[in-house]
């Protein structure tokens, strides 16, 4: 009837009680719909980082085999991390790949033992490639290589000891996108991984910035007319140790944070990626600090494309300028003969011709001793009147650093 109110039949306690249950199982549906995307993500991620590590360790491996001219002291502590940054990679890849390790008990510790093992042995060659290039720059010390069975022993023998704890204190198991130290360790955690890489860290930090600190003094004191030019010099030094903090400091914080209970994606996205690419970043540092070797390899991949009628011009440079070796840095301050064409080609590039021609002087004022070292000239690449030397050619570098 006209003016009748119509009065709601009131939800009874059992309706109401399918709605929250309805409405519940929708998100948690959601959820997990949320949480298997995110799980693919760092999957591909993960995967993704493992191939582009491979692939860089691979390419300098193979120009340091090919390349016998930069075939020094540094170059052999690069080689090490390449080569254990490859093996690590790669079975870290094939197990992530065949998902064995969330199945199978031996997969999983092989996981955990490789990503200890490996990355521990990789920070070690890091702080023993700023230790020879402080002996080499600022020491001057002229048997260098009498260093490198100690290296070998340290690299590769003490990350054993964390290894074995970690596997004798039962404390590995799946742990989401890899096996590892489970999140109920932290101490653990903290105390055979973390605490050897900030430790390591910083005692690498403290070795360049004191290289640094050298090679600025020498650029500043009225040794070079080009300072400005010499920026890139510096870069050259410092590179690598930068590399090295990005890649592990979101690891780091990740772990942080889950020791204090909080799991944010975003950072753990961030972890898995920089700590798994570290070998792709480091390898590109390699190739960009000596221009030797990226024309090397620059000349090789810009083939693929000239076939197809790209980059004609830029390969022909390439090629013809693949095996001129520009003096090293290092080699004027080490007393190394300057018009050698055997010098490893460290830190030098284009960017940096204007260098070449400064006025050397000795400035007596710098306090590094009775006669400070000379800035190292760095030369200009050129298409023409520079020594070239075949690839496979058997004559002796100058003992010294080749890059980093």
């Amino acid at each position: 009837m006209a003016g009748e109110e119509v009065v709601a039949s009131p939800v009874s306690d059992e309706d109401e009680d399918k709605y929250i249950q309805s409405y519940i199982h929708i998100i948690i549906m959601i959820r997990r719909k949320v949480e298997n995307t995110e799980d693919i993500v760092l999957e591909v991620v993960l995967l993704f980082a493992d191939v582009t590590s491979i692939i860089g360790a691979f390419s300098v491996l193979v120009a340091f085999w090919r390349l016998k001219l930069l075939r020094n002291h540094v170059t052999r502590v690069i080689s090490c991390f390449c080569i254990t940054s490859f093996i690590k990679d790669l079975i870290a890849f094939i197990l992530t790949l065949t998902k064995a390790s969330e199945t199978n008990s031996f997969s999983c510790y092989l996981y955990a033992i490789v990503i200890t093992y490996g990355s521990l042995s990789c920070w070690l060659w890091t702080l023993c490639l700023a230790i020879s290039i402080y002996l080499l720059i600022v020491k001057r010390y002229q048997e260098i290589e009498k260093l490198e069975k100690y290296y070998f022993f340290a690299c590769w023998g003490l990350p054993i000891i964390s290894t074995v704890t970690m596997l004798a204190e039962n404390t590995v198991e799946f742990v989401g996108s890899w096996c590892w130290i489970g999140t109920e360790y932290t101490g653990y955690r903290f105390g055979l991984f973390y605490g050897p890489f900030l430790l390591i860290f910083l005692l690498a930090a403290i070795l360049v910035g004191m290289t640094c600190h050298y090679t600025y003094q020498v650029i500043h004191k009225g040794v070079s007319e080009n300072k400005d030019k010499h920026m890139s010099y510096q870069f050259k030094l410092v590179n690598y140790i930068f590399v090295f903090l990005i890649c592990w400091i979101f690891a780091v914080i990740n772990r942080i944070l889950n020791s204090l209970g909080s799991y944010p994606y975003a950072i753990n996205l961030l972890h898995t990626y920089f700590s798994v690419s570290h070998g792709f970043y480091a390898s590109v540092v390699f190739v960009y600090n000596n221009p030797l070797l990226w024309r090397y390899i620059g000349a090789k991949v810009l083939k693929v494309f000239t076939v197809f009628g790209f980059c004609l011009e830029t390969a022909q440079v390439l090629e013809k300028n693949k095996n001129n070796n520009n003096p090293s840095p290092y080699s004027s301050s080490r007393g190394a003969a300057k018009n050698s064409g055997n010098n490893n080609g460290m830190f030098s590039g284009e960017e940096d011709g204007d260098c070449a021609n400064d006025n050397i002087k000795v400035g007596a004022d710098i306090p590094m001793g009775e006669l400070s070292p000379p800035m190292p000239s760095i030369d200009i690449d050129t298409s023409t009147g520079t020594t070239t030397t075949d690839e496979d050619s058997s004559s002796s570098p100058s003992a010294g650093p080749g890059n980093v």
